[in-house]
C-alpha cells in the first residue's frame, strides 16, 4: 500500500491511497467466500456452489462491497501511516476496483489545526454581585398578583390597562380590506376579538389599540390608521385605513388579592412565607445570571485570544445549525417564510460569524480539557440525560435508548458536556473583580 498526502489548506488534505493488486485480489477473494457461504442457487448447498458462478450471479452487489472494503482499508491504513488528525471525511474518490489489478482511492479529510493555547487561568472577569432586594421580592409577588388577575366587567368607559371586547372592520377607499389582504385578518376584520386599551406593545392596529380608550359598551366609532411606508404588508403600507369600531364589553384587570386563597394556590401558607420563598426563587435566578455573565466574558476573551485555522466542514456544518435555530424560532413567531428569501445572504454571514466563533471556542475548550485531563464521567452524563429529558418532555429511558443506537449522536452528546465542564473549569480559574452592586 502506497500512501501520499495532498495539501489543499491549513485544514484540508487529500490522502491518496494505493492499495497494490494483490491486496485487491485478496480483499476480492474473502469477499467471494462471505457471499459463497451465505447466498442460495438453485442446485447447490449453501456453500458448495462454484465460485465463478456466484460471481457471475451476484456481479453488482460483490463490486459494490469490494469498492466499500478498499475504501475503508484505504482509510483507516492511510490515516493510520499519515498520523493525520482528521475532524471529518469530506469526499471519497476513485474508480471501482478490479481484482488483480492495483486500486487508487482519493480521501478528502478536514483535520484538526494545532494551536498554540491561550493563557486560560486566571481570566479576568467582573460580574455584578447576586443581591436580591426587597423592593425585588415584592416586584415579583406583585407580578404573581397580575398573573392571577381577575377580570370584571365594568359599565364605565375604558381606561389604558383595561381589555376591551370589540368588533371592527377595515376600509381602504371604501373597500373591506380583508378583501385586499386575505391572508393577515387582523388588519381586516375581526369579530368578539379582545384589546388592551393603550398597550404599548400590543400586535395589530394601533389606531384600534388606542381607539377603544374612553369608549364603553355599546359605544361606536371610526378611527384611522396610517401605516408607514416600508410597512411589513405592502398593499398597506403607506395608505391611511379607517376601522369601524363596536365595543361590546369592557373588562377591569383586578390584581389577585393576598389573601387565604392566593396563597394556598402557592403553595405557602402566608405572606412571609411567600416573601422567603419568591427571595429563594430570585437568588437563584441572579445566581444563574451572574455564572451566564462569567461564562460570556471566559468566551469572548479565549476567542480573542488566539487565532488559528478551522475546518470548513465545522464552519458549514455550524451554520446550518444556527440558520436552522434561528428560523424556526422566527416562524414560531409568525414571520412569513417570504422575509427570509429577501434576507437569505445577510442570514447567512450573520449565521456563518456565530458558527465560527462556536466551532473555534469548541476547538479550544477541548485542548484545554486535554491538558487538563477532563473527561466525562458517569455523574455527568447521567445529569445531561435527566435535564435533556425535561426540556424534550421525554423519559430518560428514551433518551438513552436514542444515544445507544446512534453512536454519532452519543459522540455529539459527550462532547458538548465535555466543553460545558471545561467551560466551567476555566470560569473557576477565573480572577473575579470586586463585586459591582446591581
Amino acid at each position: 500500500m502506497n500512501i501520499a498526502v495532498e495539501d489543499v489548506s491549513p485544514t484540508r488534505k487529500v490522502l491518496v491511497v494505493t492499495l497494490a493488486a494483490d491486496e485487491v485480489t485478496a480483499e476480492e477473494r474473502t469477499l467471494l467466500g462471505e457471499f459463497s457461504r451465505s447466498v442460495r442457487l438453485p442446485g447447490f448447498r449453501p456453500g458448495k456452489a462454484p465460485i465463478e458462478m456466484v460471481r457471475r450471479r451476484y456481479a453488482r452487489e460483490i463490486s459494490d462491497e469490494l469498492q466499500r472494503k478498499v475504501a475503508n482499508k484505504a482509510y483507516e491504513q492511510g490515516v493510520k501511516d499519515s498520523k493525520v488528525n482528521v475532524y471529518a471525511v469530506v469526499g471519497m474518490d476513485g474508480p471501482p476496483p478490479s481484482a488483480g489489478q492495483e486500486a487508487t482511492v482519493k480521501i478528502t479529510v478536514d483535520v484538526q489545526a494545532d494551536f498554540t493555547l491561550p493563557e486560560y487561568q486566571g481570566l479576568p472577569i467582573q460580574v455584578t454581585a447576586a443581591v436580591v432586594s426587597d423592593a425585588d421580592v415584592e416586584a415579583a409577588i406583585e407580578d404573581l398578583r397580575q398573573q392571577r388577575a381577575d377580570y370584571v366587567v365594568v359599565e364605565r368607559p375604558a381606561h389604558a390597562g383595561d381589555f376591551v371586547k370589540l368588533n371592527y372592520l377595515g376600509t381602504l377607499d371604501g373597500r373591506p380590506v380583508a378583501e385586499i389582504v386575505t391572508d393577515r385578518p387582523i388588519f381586516g376584520t375581526q369579530n368578539n376579538t379582545w384589546e388592551e386599551a393603550g398597550a404599548a406593545q400590543a400586535p395589530g392596529v394601533r389606531a384600534v389599540i388606542d381607539g377603544v380608550v374612553g369608549l364603553k359598551a355599546g359605544d361606536k366609532k371610526t378611527v384611522t390608521q396610517t401605516f408607514p411606508a416600508e410597512f411589513e404588508v405592502p398593499a398597506l403600507a403607506g395608505k391611511s385605513v379607517e376601522y369601524a369600531l363596536e365595543i361590546l364589553e369592557v373588562r377591569e384587570k383586578v390584581a389577585a388579592a393576598l389573601n387565604e386563597e392566593f396563597f394556598k394556590t402557592l403553595q405557602v401558607e402566608n405572606l412571609e412565607q411567600l416573601r422567603e420563598r419568591v427571595r429563594q426563587d430570585l437568588q437563584s435566578r441572579k445566581e444563574q445570571e451572574v455564572r451566564a455573565a462569567g461564562r460570556e466574558q471566559v468566551i469572548r476573551a479565549l476567542n480573542g485570544a488566539t487565532e488559528f485555522a478551522l475546518p470548513e466542514s465545522a464552519i458549514e456544518t455550524e451554520t446550518q445549525n444556527v440558520l436552522r435555530d434561528y428560523l424556526e424560532r422566527q416562524i414560531r413567531q409568525g414571520v412569513p417564510e417570504a422575509e427570509f428569501e429577501k434576507r437569505k445572504d445577510e442570514l447567512y454571514q450573520g449565521a456563518r460569524q456565530a458558527a465560527t466563533a462556536r466551532v473555534k471556542l469548541t476547538f479550544i475548550l477541548l485542548k484545554i480539557a486535554e491538558k487538563e485531563g477532563l473527561k466525562v464521567e458517569n455523574e455527568d452524563l447521567h445529569q445531561r440525560i435527566m435535564q435533556e429529558a425535561v426540556m424534550a418532555r421525554q423519559k430518560p429511558d428514551q433518551i438513552v435508548k436514542r444515544l445507544q443506537e446512534d453512536r454519532t449522536l452519543l459522540a455529539q452528546f459527550q462532547r458538548t458536556i465535555l466543553q460545558g465542564k471545561t467551560l466551567d473549569f476555566v470560569v473557576g480559574k477565573a480572577k473575579v473583580s470586586a463585586p459591582v452592586p446591581a
